[in-house]
């Protein structure tokens, strides 16, 4: 019983924080974006949505939200750059490995142009990640384009370390800048859940046995 109830309760310590699976990738659902600042005013969004239920998201829905039902297809197509700014409440701190995801739906091969802010108004410099790097998740979405479909897409997701940027470990991001091209389909600039260390599991563990010992004897 022992051995079983510890098993149950590191998961249970394990999954405190609300997250969103895509394949082997883990979100948390906390770091999906709230704000959406769109270069061009929301010209080019508002023809190239994409959303599983056929109905535009609007401003800022297209890019934030914990789930990868909407986004935005096609940019870059004709040279049309539009840059995208996404805040977020909650920062995203910069841990040991990847700390975020740009998740993309992949019709074409597309570059991603990115960027990071620690203040929210100050970016670094951009940096590229090629179509190369992403890693395809295998998951499949059915979208609606601008109100015609469902396309079928599958997604994939560019691991982004924080330290790459410069943000030293424990320091954190209020904001993400992203576009790309030539067909960019982005879907989100979401940050992932951090993996307990083991041994901040166990003290934990031990702490909740010790008090469930306590209320057994009382």
């Amino acid at each position: 019983m022992k051995t079983l109830f510890g098993l149950t309760l590191l998961a249970t310590v394990a999954t405190a924080h609300s997250q969103l699976t895509l394949d082997t990738f883990v979100f948390d659902n906390n770091l999906f974006g709230d704000t959406l600042i769109e270069s061009d005013g929301g010209t080019f969004s508002f023809s190239n949505w994409l959303n599983v239920s056929n109905v535009s998201p609007g401003n800022p829905g297209f890019l934030t939200g914990a789930s990868f039902d909407t986004g935005i297809a096609n940019i870059g197509m004709s040279g049309n750059a539009v840059v995208y700014t996404i805040g977020y409440n909650t920062p995203i701190v910069n841990n040991v490995g990847a700390d975020l995801g740009i998740v993309v739906a992949r019709y074409t091969e597309d570059d991603i142009t990115f960027a990071v802010s620690e203040d929210g108004s100050s970016f670094t410099n951009h940096h590229m990640f090629t179509a190369q790097e992403a890693i395809d998740t295998g998951v499949h979405y059915q979208y609606f384009y601008g109100g015609g479909g469902p396309f079928d897409a599958e997604l994939f997701v560019q691991p982004v370390d924080l330290s790459d940027f410069g943000v030293a470990l424990g320091g954190s991001i209020l904001a993400t800048r992203v576009t790309g091209s030539p067909q960019l389909d982005l879907i989100r600039v979401a940050g992932f859940a951090a993996v307990p260390e083991p041994a901040t599991i166990w003290v934990a563990s031990a702490g909740v046995l010790a008090l469930l010992r306590r209320r057994r004897r009382a």
